[in-house]
Order: C-alpha cells, then sequence, then structure tokens
C-alpha cells in the first residue's frame, strides 16, 4: 500500500455522494429457489473499475471539481457442496458456472469533491479508490444484496464488514 499517495487523496477528497448506477439479478442454470433445503453456498466481491473527472457549477456560478469512481460489486449463490477441488483451482471458473443457481450484479457512483488546486497525483487517485472507495460503496452493497435476495427469494446472506487486511494493503 502507497501510505503516503493515499493520505494526499485523502487530505484532498471530500464524498459527496455513492448511488447506484445500473443492476442485474438472475436465476441460472434451471435453479428454482422455492424448492427448500438447497445447499448454496454464496461468494461475494467488491472491486472500483475506473475513474472520471466531471465539473460541476452551483447556483452561485462557483464550479466544483469531482472524481467520480465505478465499483462493481457481485454476489453469487452456488449449488453445493462445491468440490474443494473447485474451490482452490481459480482456473476452474467455467466448472463452477455448471453450478451457478443465482447472481446479482450492481455498479455503484462514488463522488468526491477535489479540495485542491493542483492536480492529484495518478497514484493517489488510484490507491484510493482501491482501498477507499471500496471500503466506502461496501455498505451501501451490503444493504442492496440483501435486500434483493429477499425478493427474489433467496437466502438472505450477511455480509460481512468490509475489511482491509494484510492481502489487501499489498495489492
Amino acid at each position: 500500500m502507497n501510505r503516503e499517495a493515499l493520505k494526499k487523496a485523502i487530505d484532498n477528497l471530500s464524498m459527496q455522494m455513492i448511488y447506484l448506477h445500473s443492476t442485474n439479478a438472475y436465476f441460472h442454470n434451471g435453479f428454482d429457489p422455492l424448492i427448500p433445503s438447497q445447499p448454496l453456498e454464496g461468494q461475494f466481491n467488491i472491486a472500483t473499475n475506473s475513474y472520471y473527472f466531471k465539473e460541476i457549477q452551483n447556483v452561485s456560478g462557483d464550479k466544483h471539481r469531482i472524481l467520480v469512481y465505478r465499483t462493481e460489486a457481485h454476489m453469487r449463490y452456488l449449488k453445493g457442496p462445491i468440490p474443494d477441488e473447485l474451490k482452490s483451482d481459480q482456473g476452474n471458473e467455467e466448472e463452477l458456472n455448471k453450478l451457478l443457481a443465482s447472481e446479482i450484479v450492481a455498479e455503484f457512483i462514488s463522488e468526491y469533491v477535489i479540495k485542491c488546486d493542483e492536480e492529484l497525483p495518478q497514484d493517489a487517485i488510484l490507491e484510493f479508490g482501491r482501498i477507499n472507495v471500496s471500503h466506502q460503496v461496501w455498505p451501501y452493497w451490503r444493504e442492496y444484496c440483501q435486500s434483493t435476495c429477499a425478493r427474489m427469494p433467496l437466502p438472505v446472506s450477511m455480509l460481512p464488514m468490509y475489511a482491509i487486511n494484510e492481502k489487501t494493503e499489498n495489492l
């Protein structure tokens, strides 16, 4: 983790808004959620994929520069139990897709006002997107995922709190 770059971004960005931009929810492989006691295993991830800049002008005529991030979150249920060799082998996505029961995908937009006049360095923008943005979007994703599972009707999985761990720090 580049702590210096991250601090530069944290000191110069102020959260403006986080909102759901797009979403899709599917059942796959003939899965019927109304059959009771089906063994399902949940998997989830989140990643900030891109960013861009925009400028807005308020009613007073003041202009503000905004840094906008796009973050994609995924949750899926696989028909279980999943064999250990499929869990441990990253290259078996095709085999895992045969077990896919349902999937929820959501894209969130998060906007940050840039508080400084100078340009933020790209390493600060990237590090902030990698660490902070996903962390800030996660509660919105948790709520959306839980309520969507209830509506589909799928087991409502309690997504854990987002944690920055050693693996995340060293990416």
